[in-house]
């Protein structure tokens, strides 16, 4: 009877080294939703360019901290031409929102639209 509690009691304690206290296995749900809260541009007469500020925020929908995010833009100049450009940032908790701005380069025109193209989410 000695011996069955013992390995009734090193089966249980195994279990719980092997699976955890919880004894639930979560997977890991890493994800965002990414929006550009506005964007600007600023002309400078001096030049004759301008100046492109896209201001955007994140929110952490997952069930893990987002470590890494790089976020990708397409500008569309008034001539039709496009830009492909990127922002990058750390750490955004689990429900958390983030708000951040970044300069984009269009090489000195005039932008008639930006949008969000693609997004890479890291959990280290």
């Amino acid at each position: 009877m000695r011996n069955k509690s013992l390995l009734l009691i090193f089966t249980v304690f195994l279990i719980f080294v092997l699976v955890g206290c919880s004894g639930i296995i979560t997977p890991t749900n890493l994800s965002a939703n990414i929006i550009i809260t506005e964007w600007e541009q600023d002309y400078y007469e001096y030049s004759g360019e301008w100046s492109d500020y896209v201001y955007y925020e994140i929110e952490n929908t997952g069930n893990v901290e987002i470590d890494y995010y790089k976020v990708y833009f397409t500008i569309t100049c008034i001539d039709g031409s496009k830009y492909y450009d990127w922002t990058n940032g750390l750490s955004v908790g689990v429900g958390h929102k983030y708000s951040d701005c970044t300069m984009t380069n269009v090489s000195g025109k005039k932008a008639i639209s930006v949008v969000i193209t693609d997004w890479e989410l890291k959990n280290f």
